[in-house]
């Protein structure tokens, strides 16, 4: 299928340019390993079967693929299923099966799409130390998640896209960092003493105040500076801080900024 638009660029190790992907795909597509949000396994296959059936896809040597097979097998604690038929498996096996569909040929490149979706909490830590494993084995990982606390977790490069558009990118500091001053959160009883202590936050170097019930939020270009005030403060009034606590921002926070930023704009142009 030719790609609508755009152009997806590798650089050759053999003559050191930049090439079109579509136009040598079929020269490169045995480094490239592709696990996609929902099973592309056979059901009525078993475990053990769909592997080598995605192996053969590949030309694999036979005692090479079943060699592979026995490795992933293990790796993923599937071997004892092995002769299960995939649609008996459990969700977390099913998905450490597609893994390992996708690992079958050992790429160089992994791209996974929403690998923890829909898995219970457990599950879902058991699939992100697989991937952080296999990513320690040398293998790039390129994966799409609305997940943002696993992409928080599993990533040290992001790119946030919104409406289609690429809104930011770069290591994970250079993301979070431009968009939203670090916060500072307190956690505070309610009443009176709380109203005294959005009065004194105030006064601090802090841009914006988040008012959570039981929390509040500082936003803050000089963190550090805001909580030394803050206990400075609370201890000469007596105010009893029950916690606080300096945070970055989360991808969450960031990407309700950048929604925002994004309908302010569209609002502002429909107006002009």
């Amino acid at each position: 299928m030719e790609p609508i638009e755009g152009e997806v660029v590798y650089f050759s190790k053999v003559d050191h340019t930049p090439k079109n992907l579509h136009k040598y795909f079929h020269k490169i597509k045995k480094h490239i390993g592709f696990t996609p949000q929902h099973s592309s396994f056979y059901p009525k296959l078993t475990v053990k079967e769909n592997l080598l059936h995605f192996g053969n896809l590949y030309g694999i040597e036979h005692k090479t693929l079943i060699e592979n097979a026995k490795s992933l097998l293990e790796f993923t604690e599937l071997y004892a299923h092995r002769n299960k038929l995939a649609e008996h498996l459990s969700g977390g096996m099913q998905k450490r099966l597609d893994l390992s569909c996708s690992l079958i040929h050992k790429p160089k490149l992994l791209i996974l799409d929403e690998p923890t979706a829909n898995l219970d909490p457990i599950t879902q830590e058991e699939i992100i130390r697989l991937i952080q494993e296999v990513n320690k084995q040398g293998v790039t990982i390129v994966l799409a998640s609305h997940q943002l606390e696993i992409m928080e977790q599993l990533c040290n490069k992001l790119v946030i896209i919104h409406h289609g558009s690429v809104r930011s990118q770069g290591e994970v500091d250079e993301v979070l960092k431009p968009l939203m001053d670090d916060a500072v959160v307190i956690n505070i009883s309610t009443g009176k003493e709380k109203e005294r202590l959005i009065e004194i936050v105030k006064k601090l170097p802090v841009t914006k105040i988040i008012d959570q019930g039981h929390q509040l939020v500082l936003q803050s270009a000089a963190p550090e500076l805001a909580v030394a005030a803050l206990i400075r403060i609370a201890r000469q009034e007596n105010l009893h801080l029950h916690d606080v606590d300096l945070r970055k921002p989360s991808l969450l926070e960031i990407l309700t900024k950048i929604t925002q930023e994004v309908k302010a704009s569209e609002e502002s142009a429909k107006h002009e």
